[in-house]
């Protein structure tokens, strides 16, 4: 019906049967009459589903700006130690958020292994901060500036991690975080975390469970071993060399590193000078 009409009296009915969204009110107006009530499919909102300070009979004043939009507790906590701030308060804030910071700069982003893949991704993680990366069949090393290394920006096939250098990874090295970035790496053999300070107990366990299969090499020079580091390197079934510190005179980790020569008599362990 409505193609058999001229086109102006077409446009006519068509603006006719169209609904309207737009809506005429003054800003003034709508702040006069309130926020509208509320409705699930019809219904009034539930009053107990309301916030408290919403609620009909609760009295509320400016400061419940900041219970409407429900701030940071850390920005809270700030606020509250202003009277009392010092500088050092100031350096320790500091220092925690250059931290907080860090770890967020090295969490495992499965978005990028999608885009790129296990190994294309982790030479993105350790190139751009500072470490080396050697592939499978190859002699030279991956370093230098990510700007000029010209790696693939999507997922190329051939690209195998076999070795990472970590010796240089900036901030005094990669932490427990980062050590995901290692996962999907089945073809690695070799790893150097000589002087990382953040090379504890956890993150050899975790480097244990992604990777102990295949790891052949450990460089943890500098970490100070524990019971519990030799334990998690007795689950690295693959290891062949380990260079660790002096452990001096703890003779419990002497011990343990003893037992650990035992059960694996293929293992070469040599202490760093």
């Amino acid at each position: 019906m409505a193609l058999s009409l001229q086109p102006k009296k077409l446009l006519r009915y068509t603006l006719m049967k169209t609904r309207s969204y737009c809506d005429n009110k003054s800003s003034y107006q709508r702040n006069e009459e309130g926020i509208p009530p509320r409705t699930v499919h019809g219904k009034p909102y539930p009053e107990w589903r309301k916030p408290w300070i919403q609620r009909d009979g609760e009295w509320t004043s400016k400061l419940s700006l900041f219970i409407e939009k429900k701030p940071s507790m850390n920005i809270l906590h700030a606020m509250n130690n202003i009277p009392n701030l010092t500088i050092g308060k100031l350096k320790n804030w500091w220092a925690d958020m250059k931290e907080i910071q860090e770890i967020q700069n090295q969490i495992y982003l499965p978005e990028r292994i999608a885009s790129l893949g296990a190994n294309l991704a982790a030479i993105h993680f350790f190139t751009h901060r500072n470490s080396a990366v050697r592939l499978k069949g190859s002699t030279p090393w991956i370093v230098g500036d990510i700007a000029t290394l010209n790696l693939p920006n999507r997922y190329v096939d051939g690209y195998f991690v076999e070795a990472v250098d970590c010796t240089n990874f900036h901030h005094n090295g990669i932490r427990y975080e980062g050590l995901k970035n290692l996962s999907g790496l089945n073809y690695l053999k070799w790893l150097s975390l000589n002087n990382n300070k953040h090379i504890d107990v956890w993150c050899l366990d975790r480097i244990a469970g992604q990777n102990g299969r295949s790891l052949e090499f450990l460089d943890i020079t500098g970490h100070q071993l524990s019971l519990g580091s030799i334990i998690a390197l007795s689950r690295m079934s693959a290891l062949k060399f380990l260079i660790i510190s002096d452990p001096g005179d703890n003779v419990q980790v002497q011990t343990a590193l003893s037992m650990l020569e035992e059960e694996k008599p293929g293992l070469v362990i040599k202490i760093a000078d």
